[in-house]
């Protein structure tokens, strides 16, 4: 007589824990690395989102012949005293040139805040910026600093000119570590 052997329909206890502990360590291994992606895609976007708004402001100031300024807002209607842009910014034409948006001034563009975890400081005493009808910047040159949750070695700066051209910079460990703070 030939013995018929039973075709197994399931997985056993011990099958399912090996699977489980081996999804287990390889998790515990790709996490931090798929955290510092997902952070640093969060910092470049809001890089880029306020690189596209300043490039903007200027452009808008050229095409348009008016002064047109830039500045952190966080109710999206009036500029705040402070050099925090994470918490949102606007960009809008000063017909009066009084650096402060009255309600017939155009509002040219808006950003949102940041979600939490990111921080953009601009320079100490630099509020805002303001683009003359030729393109130009008024003051000195303006440091954006951009931190996320992986601290200060991970900053990076967005650094504009007078002539109102922005670049990628590095930031100083100071301004590293005071836009890390603000997180």
């Amino acid at each position: 007589m030939i013995a018929l052997k039973r075709a197994s329909k399931g997985v056993t206890l011990i099958e399912l824990i090996i699977v489980l502990t081996i999804l287990a360590v390889l998790s515990s291994i790709a996490f931090p690395s798929l955290n510092n992606l997902r952070q640093s895609a969060i910092s470049r976007s809001a890089r880029s989102d306020l690189t596209v708004a300043i490039s903007q402001a200027r452009s808008s100031a050229i095409m348009k012949q008016r002064r047109v300024v830039a500045c952190p807002s966080s109710d999206l209607d009036q500029c705040a005293h402070s050099v925090d842009w994470h918490h949102g910014w606007m960009v809008f034409v000063d017909d009066n040139r009084d650096r402060k948006r009255d309600a017939d001034e155009q509002i040219v563009a808006v950003g949102q805040a940041l979600p939490n975890g990111v921080a953009i400081v601009g320079s100490r005493g630099r509020y805002q910026v303001s683009f003359q009808p030729d393109g130009t910047a008024d003051g000195s040159n303006l440091t954006f600093t951009v931190c996320d949750r992986r601290g200060p070695a991970h900053a990076s700066s967005l650094v504009m000119n007078n002539a109102g051209r922005l670049r990628k910079g590095t930031p100083s460990p100071a301004q590293a570590q005071t836009a890390c703070a603000a997180i």
